[in-house]
């Protein structure tokens, strides 16, 4: 009977080294890919300087970008925890995507400090619900903006309406400090591809959503 325990505990322990060293590999490669679309979506406007991973789903990539606007940029890729099947099964339940995050410092902090996030419903109105979104219907509403200010700076008007003229991109969060990294933007791993919403402008877009909010400053 304990032969027979061990050689189970032995056996577990063995899929599960075997599982994590597969998909550790497997997210390599996937990281790789993502590397490729983040240098195309570069094109024209910067380069990768350096690429470093910090565990098997997440990894640094050091930017140099061609305008001044942003000093120091950087971005954070964070892939589906494959390597965890708890993780991964967590993150599939809860239909959470890949992301990546850009930060950026400026030569002037912003003068307030700002979290602005994308959130989306999707409601079913008939039993036929089709799972395919090319066939869902669309309604743009008016933003929901909660403050605890009665009247915002110039910098934040400016971010507002910037962030509106971008709100079909695939934007998930937004942030501005006073303390470093002052500027942060989260966008789906998905977005920055070819066939996304965001393709080859996703940094084009930053641009705007950064130079709104320094508008003033300048």
């Amino acid at each position: 009977m304990w032969g027979r325990a061990a050689i189970c505990v032995v056996a577990g322990a063995a899929a599960a080294v075997v599982w994590y060293l597969f998909f550790r590999r497997y997210n390599r490669r996937q990281g790789e890919r993502a590397v490729t679309r983040i240098q195309a979506a570069l094109a024209g406007t910067g380069q990768i300087v350096a690429v470093r991973w910090l565990g098997p789903s997440i990894f640094q990539v050091a930017l140099r970008l061609g305008t001044g606007l942003f000093q120091h940029p950087g971005l954070m890729v964070r892939l589906a925890p494959r390597q965890n099947p708890v993780g991964w099964l967590r993150q599939w339940w809860r239909h959470e995507p890949a992301t990546i995050t850009f930060d950026a410092d400026f030569d002037n902090p912003p003068g307030f400090d700002l979290q602005v996030g994308q959130q989306r419903w999707c409601g079913r109105t008939s039993k036929r619900f089709s799972r395919d979104p090319k066939r869902w219907e669309f309604e743009q509403v008016t933003p929901l903006i909660l403050t605890s200010r009665q009247s915002w700076q110039r910098e934040v008007t400016g971010m507002i309406n910037a962030l509106l003229s971008c709100r079909d991109r695939e934007v998930l969060s937004l942030g501005f400090r006073r303390t470093s990294p002052h500027f942060s933007a989260t966008i789906t791993l998905e977005g920055i591809s070819p066939e996304g919403r965001a393709g080859a402008n996703v940094f084009d877009t930053l641009r705007e959503l950064a130079a709104g909010a320094s508008a003033s400053r300048q």
